[in-house]
């Protein structure tokens, strides 16, 4: 599951490289999609309170969350994974994510 590549930003984590765009969905907030630069993988939307500033830093942070926390495959074709942020102003160097919607 892809996201299009017109308008989306470029990101290397841990030396892998990501395609990354924010999303003004609405509810429940702003969306953070991120794919795999190289491989047509899993997806991973993180979202965010509106009002959030969408930086790299931010960006890195989710990923590396999605990876080490909630079993993000990139590489890998899978159902979307969906996080929700549970800090109303998150920090990139103290994420705190959750799976959304809650199980």
């Amino acid at each position: 599951m892809g996201i299009a590549k017109q308008g989306t930003r470029t990101i290397v984590v841990d030396g892998d490289r990501y395609r990354w765009v924010a999303a003004p969905n609405g509810e429940p907030g702003l969306a953070i999609v991120v794919v795999h630069g190289e491989a047509d993988g899993q997806r991973m939307v993180t979202w965010v309170e509106h009002g959030v500033v969408i930086a790299p830093g931010l960006v890195s942070a989710a990923i590396r969350e999605a990876l080490l926390h909630h079993g993000w495959t990139p590489r890998q074709r899978g159902k979307q994974l969906t996080l929700r942020c549970v800090d109303l102003n998150p920090d990139a160097a103290n994420l705190r994510v959750t799976v959304w919607p809650p199980r």
